[in-house]
């Protein structure tokens, strides 16, 4: 049984990223970027105003000055006067300021007068409300690099430069197979020693959040030749996802077809709760992992191994493919006897700007309702029993908070 650390270094020793594909702008979001993107213009392409109001020269934008008004300017066009002293343009935010004027004084601190004429009710500095040309990016500026993921932010600021089409490494393609004779279809009320197969269903919802690629490949009874002749269909993907059978039991089988199939074990069974039972393997260019029954130690262990998995693959640095771990104040008591490395579903909130958690009321790694209490997974390390309110621990953000 090796530490949650080494599995994790081992996983990502066997990821790489997958190969770059084109998309179009609208399809990009949550991609990650395979190349620079450069921009074909400055941005603001002119100087425009950031305001309502009146562009005018600051040195004429004293209180109670009463000003011409000469022009007015809306969004999109073009001024075709030059603003001199003791004279304005009416400009609307966004619009171009007229050659001439060094200022823009908002329309709210001045008063028009009805005979095209305008009071000044406050002074105004120079550039003031003025957006110049090429502040934010100016024309051949890289503004979104490589590795960066295409949020709609920066989806926005694609759509700025024109870039209408984009390359983005690809994401992978998943199977899930659930094993056991105890599983029914959730179409099905399950009689005495059945249960409803609810591993692969939570185990899709997490994986398409990624932009996986994901297919449910089907259930398999606790034998060989059926759990074999589903993982045939698993290993012709990029990531194949067993659940249960993986732990000691007489029927715990999984193992054995994975070596028969050919796969490379790399290690069995993490000291981690919930979710010990893990087996991580490779067969050419899929990666295996075989979680166990339980939903929960389904769900931890898709968290902290195989969603950052996917997200290497899709190009992602490893910073940005696990999930955050922030630091917070626990609330409650914790006495445990355990020493392996413990991840509970909390309840994280934030309170006058520090974070705070607890524990949910939770039964185990077959409680997958006590986990929907939770937004947050909390990290109880290894050498610290018991812990104690006010104590600062990590807490894996999972959900909003």
């Amino acid at each position: 049984m090796i530490g949650v650390d080494e599995a994790y270094r081992i996983i990502q020793e066997n990821v790489s990223a997958l190969p770059p594909r084109t998309v179009g702008i609208k399809e990009a979001a949550g991609y990650c970027l395979a190349e620079d993107v450069v921009s074909d213009i400055d941005m603001p392409p002119y100087e425009k105003s950031a305001m309502d109001g009146y562009a005018v020269i600051a040195e004429d934008a004293v209180p109670g000055a009463e000003l011409e008004m000469i022009e007015n300017i809306a969004a999109g066009y073009v001024p075709t006067k030059t603003v001199r002293r003791g004279q304005v343009s009416k400009i609307m935010t966004g619009a171009s300021v007229p050659p001439g004027a060094d200022s823009v004084i908002k329309v709210e601190e001045t008063e028009a007068l009805g005979t095209g004429r305008v009071r000044l009710l406050k002074e105004v500095k120079w550039g003031a409300n003025i957006c110049i040309t090429g502040e934010d990016f100016k024309a051949c500026d890289i503004v979104l690099k490589e590795g960066k993921e295409l949020r709609p932010q920066e989806i926005g600021v694609l759509a700025m430069v024109g870039a209408k089409r984009v390359k983005v490494f690809s994401t992978p393609r998943l199977g899930i197979i659930s094993t056991g004779d105890e599983l029914v279809g959730i179409n099905k009320k399950p009689r005495a020693g059945q249960i409803r197969d609810s591993n692969s269903y939570s185990l899709y919802a997490q994986a398409v959040q990624t932009r996986a690629h994901v297919e449910l490949l089907g259930s398999a009874r606790d034998k060989k030749i059926e759990i074999l002749s589903l993982l045939k269909k698993g290993l012709r993907r990029d990531i194949v996802l067993l659940t249960g059978g993986v732990s000691v039991g007489e029927y715990d089988i999984v193992v054995d077809v994975l070596q028969e199939a050919g796969v490379e074990i790399f290690f069995h069974k993490v000291a981690l709760r919930p979710g010990k039972p893990i087996v991580f393997g490779r067969s050419k260019q899929t990666l295996v992992f075989g979680l166990p029954g339980n939903p929960v130690a389904t769900y931890v262990n898709f968290e902290l191994f195989v969603r950052p998995t996917i997200r290497r693959m899709m190009g992602f640095e490893d910073e940005n493919a696990q999930r955050m771990v922030i630091k917070a104040e626990l609330e409650v008591d914790i006495a445990r006897k355990r020493t392996r490395r413990e991840y509970r579903p909390a309840c994280l909130r934030m309170d006058s700007g520090r974070f705070y958690v607890a524990p949910v009321e939770w039964h185990g790694s077959a409680d997958l309702l006590g986990a929907t209490r939770g937004n947050s997974l909390l990290i109880l390390p290894e050498d610290k029993n018991p812990l104690s309110s006010g104590d600062e621990v990590d807490v894996m953000v999972t959900g909003e908070f």
